[in-house]
C-alpha cells in the first residue's frame, strides 16, 4: 500500500481534526470529537509512515511548487476547542510534532460555544414534543430520537445557508428551548464543546501551536454573506489574534466546501493579507493547487478509513470548481 501511495501521489496532504476527548457521553452531540485512543493510533501510523510538517512548509510547497514530497502531513484542527489545549496540545509536543489550530475569535474572547452545539442541544434534550423556530418558519415534531435527529439536521442545515444575522436569530431562538439551569446542567456535561479563551491559545502557542483564523464568528462565507461582512469577519479575526498571540498568516474556512467560499470571499481573503486559505475539500497539495483553496482531508474516526483517505490521491483543480468572474476571483460550484 505504502509502496503504491508513493508512486501515484503527488504532494503533502493537510489533516484536519476539530476536538480529541476521553470521553463521548453522546456521539450525536459530540461528533467532531476523536477518542483519545483512536488519536493516538493516527498519530502513530503517521509517525511510523509519514513526516508531519509544519504549515509552513505547505505554504512554501503552495508558493513555490518545490518540494512536493508526498510523504508529508500537516496536523490542523478547527475551532478552538479547550481540549486542544488539555489533551492535544501535551500529546504533540511530547512527540516533538507540529500542528496549527484555527480558531473562532468570538468564541475565544466572550466564551460562547458553536452554534451546532446550541441548535443540537436544545433540540435533543427539549421537553416539548414539538417546536416552531419563528426564525426560518418551520415547525418541528419531536416525539422520537429520530425526530430530534432529523429536526437538528434540518436546522444546522438551514444554519449553514445562512446570512450571519439570521444565524444569530436561530441560535437566539434555540437556546430559549431550554432553561437557564439546563444549559448550566448540559454545559457542565459537555464540557468537550468549550472554547478556549486567549490565555489557553498564548499556551497552546508556546506549545508549539501555529495559529490561524476560522473567522470571528465561524461564519461561513457563502455567496449569501454581505461583502462587509465577509470582511469583517477575516479582519477583526486576524487582527485579534495578531494582538493577542502573533502573527496570522492562514485561515481555514468555516465549513470549507466549495459552495461555501465565494468569490467575494476568496478576493478578501487575499487582499487582508493572509498568506493561505484552507478548505475542507480532499486532495493533495499538489503543483496547481490554490494555495488561497487549498484542499485538506478530514480524519474520520475509523481507522481503515483514515488510512484509505490519506492514501488516495486526487488532484483538486480549482478552475473545474467555479465559473472565472475575473483576473483574480475564483469560480464557484461544488466537487
Amino acid at each position: 500500500m505504502q509502496k503504491i501511495f508513493r508512486w501515484w501521489s503527488r504532494g503533502p496532504r493537510v489533516l484536519f481534526y476539530h476536538g480529541v476527548e476521553e470521553k463521548i457521553l453522546d456521539p450525536a452531540l459530540q461528533s467532531l470529537h476523536l477518542p483519545v485512543a483512536a488519536f493516538e493510533r493516527q498519530i502513530a501510523f503517521l509517525r511510523s509512515n509519514r513526516e508531519i510538517v509544519p504549515i509552513d512548509y505547505v505554504h512554501e510547497c503552495l508558493t513555490s511548487r518545490r518540494n512536493l514530497d508526498p510523504r508529508c502531513v500537516a496536523l490542523t484542527f478547527d475551532d478552538g476547542y479547550k481540549n486542544n489545549l488539555r489533551i492535544v496540545a501535551p500529546l504533540l509536543r511530547a512527540w516533538k510534532l507540529p500542528f496549527t489550530i484555527f480558531v473562532s475569535t468570538k468564541h475565544i474572547s466572550e466564551g460562547h460555544r458553536f452554534p451546532g452545539y446550541y441548535i443540537g442541544t436544545a433540540i435533543l434534550f427539549t421537553k416539548s414534543k414539538s417546536v416552531h423556530l419563528r426564525s426560518i418558519g418551520r415547525s418541528f415534531r419531536l416525539a422520537t430520537q429520530a425526530d430530534r435527529l432529523s429536526a437538528r439536521a434540518a436546522v444546522v442545515t438551514a444554519v449553514k445557508k445562512a446570512p450571519q444575522p439570521l444565524v444569530k436569530k436561530i441560535v437566539a431562538e434555540c437556546k430559549e428551548l431550554l432553561s437557564s439551569a439546563n444549559w448550566a446542567e448540559l454545559d457542565a456535561t459537555f464540557y468537550s464543546e468549550e472554547a478556549m479563551n486567549w490565555e489557553d491559545v498564548r499556551q497552546v502557542h508556546q506549545m508549539g501551536a501555529t495559529i490561524g483564523s476560522h473567522c470571528h464568528d465561524h461564519c461561513i462565507l457563502h455567496s449569501s454573506q454581505q461583502e462587509d461582512e465577509v470582511y469583517r469577519q477575516l479582519n477583526e479575526s486576524k487582527s485579534r489574534i495578531e494582538n493577542n498571540v502573533g502573527v496570522c498568516s492562514y485561515i481555514a474556512y468555516p465549513n470549507g466546501k466549495a459552495e461555501d467560499v465565494s468569490s467575494v470571499a476568496y478576493r478578501a481573503t487575499r487582499s487582508t493579507g493572509f498568506c493561505a486559505g484552507f478548505t475542507s475539500i480532499p486532495g493533495e497539495i499538489n503543483s496547481t493547487s490554490d494555495r488561497f483553496f487549498a484542499p485538506r482531508i478530514f480524519a474520520v474516526p475509523d481507522f481503515e478509513e483514515f488510512c484509505y483517505l490519506l492514501n488516495q490521491t486526487r488532484v483538486q483543480d480549482r478552475t473545474l470548481l467555479m465559473p472565472v468572474r475575473g483576473p483574480d476571483v475564483t469560480q464557484e460550484g461544488t466537487v
